[in-house]
């Protein structure tokens, strides 16, 4: 039992890196149009075995534009010659891949939003979250493989500009979203969304409903965080590595899921270029409509100018 807590707190990049591999097959299935837009859902199998999917939005293919085939099996057909920033975004545990539907507008770009390779229902709580606990645990060690993995197959892509590769970490996203980028330096920029550092206090401040009394609610938030690997998966630990490739933060100044001082730790452990933009509200949820639209027309305004060295 001495051992457990070293064992679950392992390096845990070495086996990333084996479970990221090399892409073995992509297949791509067309969901819908809407307008402007096509989305396409990809599912990626790599040699080592892991499983990534995703929901790709992209501007739909012009009448000058070459069709795209929908039995593709590897990342080489495209729908178009022209190269266009891509937006990969790690969303809510919940939401998930489904972020891309969000988006309702992403301009000239094309946004890939994850799915996180979780077997299970990611809405289940309380107890019945016990038994999954292994379950879990793999699937957060295999997020940061699974994004290097889409990388692969993007970058692959005749219609995706690999000097502009956006990868976005939004709520529970952001701790994986600054891994994937200190380890893979194929992201070209890193966007935090409605992230903080900490983990432990992450957790224990988000309990303060469910468990009032204080002695159990540290209890489960100490083992949550030692079963869930968070010292390992501390964003604050991952994204100093980023540097000299910029990270911008972008938080609510009402937020009722993060600390202040959580989201100030992240900060201040980031070394420049990096920036920080505080906006009014509360934390980002899929259902807050207003808030969601303000952050993409940010993300996307400001993903258009040069990097700054601001704090």
């Amino acid at each position: 039992m001495a051992g457990c807590p070293a064992w679950l707190l392992r390096d845990p990049v070495p086996g990333m890196r084996a479970r990221h591999g090399s892409l073995h097959a992509s297949d791509l299935v067309p969901v819908d149009s809407a307008g402007r837009y096509v989305n396409e859902r990809i599912v990626l199998r790599s040699a080592s075995g892991l499983r990534a999917e995703l929901l790709l939005r992209r501007p739909a293919v012009t009448a000058a534009s070459p069709a795209a085939n929908p039995r593709a099996t590897t990342g080489s057909e495209a729908p178009s010659a022209r190269r266009r920033p891509v937006f990969i975004i790690l969303g809510g545990h919940t939401t998930q891949e489904r972020a891309a539907t969000l988006i309702e507008d992403p301009g000239d770009n094309i946004v890939a939003a994850m799915a996180y390779p979780f077997q299970g229902d990611p809405r289940v709580k309380g107890l019945a979250v016990v038994p999954l606990v292994p379950r879990i645990r793999k699937a957060l060690l295999d997020t940061p493989p699974a994004v290097m993995l889409a990388l692969d197959y993007l970058r692959a892509r005749p219609d995706v500009d690999t000097t502009r590769i956006e990868l976005v970490g939004a709520s529970f996203g952001a701790p994986f979203a600054a891994m994937t980028a200190a380890l893979d330096t194929r992201v070209t920029r890193l966007w935090l969304v409605h992230g903080a550092g900490q983990p432990y206090a992450l957790l224990e401040h988000n309990l303060r409903k469910s468990i009032p009394w204080k002695a159990p609610r540290v209890l489960v938030a100490a083992l949550a965080d030692l079963l869930a690997a968070g010292p390992r998966f501390a964003p604050e630990r991952w994204v100093p590595l980023v540097s000299p490739r910029p990270v911008i933060m972008i938080n609510a100044t009402e937020d009722e899921r993060l600390p202040r001082s959580a989201i100030e730790t992240l900060h201040d452990s980031a070394r420049h270029p990096k920036e920080i933009i505080w906006l009014p509200g509360q934390h980002i949820r899929s259902n807050r409509k207003a808030i969601i639209e303000g952050l993409v027309k940010l993300v996307l305004e400001r993903s258009a100018l040069p990097a700054r060295a601001g704090s």
